[in-house]
């Protein structure tokens, strides 16, 4: 989005963010996955020293995008809400990385998205174990509850 221009606003077409397109289910997680590699293709067929600002947050973007969907199958298992957790903090690693490196060349921007990725989805599924163990646990608790009241 563009800043309002005499009092109007305008939007600007841009590469999806991660949570935005993780949280749409794709019909087809395979097309949208050749989508991302032939972004980051595009973009990597560049001259490294003439990449924008917007080319490396693309480039971010559909790295972390194709990391989701290619991990979407084990993803599966868990609610919905861990994959959306996990592309919101991707995105806000992908903004706040890029700002701070603003001339980061795409392999460190790779690295990082990688490196990033693994730690979110190693929390995200360990909070959700936990949660699943809580639950069971208070199931097991609400059960020995009820077996009281009934002697």
């Amino acid at each position: 989005m563009v800043a309002p221009v005499n009092g109007g606003s305008r939007s600007i077409p841009s590469q999806k963010t991660a949570s935005e397109s993780t949280t749409q289910t794709p019909s087809d997680p395979a097309a949208e996955r050749a989508k991302q590699k032939s972004t980051m293709d595009g973009i990597r067929k560049k001259d490294e020293t003439k990449l924008t600002g917007g080319d490396r947050e693309n480039y971010a973007n559909a790295k972390g995008t194709d990391l989701l969907l290619e991990n979407k199958p084990f993803l599966g298992f868990f609610p919905d809400s861990v994959s959306e957790t996990i592309a919101k903090k991707m995105d806000e690693d992908v903004a706040s990385y890029l700002k701070q490196h603003p001339d980061a060349s795409l392999k460190d921007i790779d690295s990082h998205i990688g490196e990033r990725f693994k730690t979110h989805m190693f929390s995200a599924v360990v909070a959700q174990k936990g949660v699943d163990m809580a639950i069971a646990n208070l199931k097991k608790q609400l059960q020995k509850i009820r077996d009281g009241f009934d002697d």
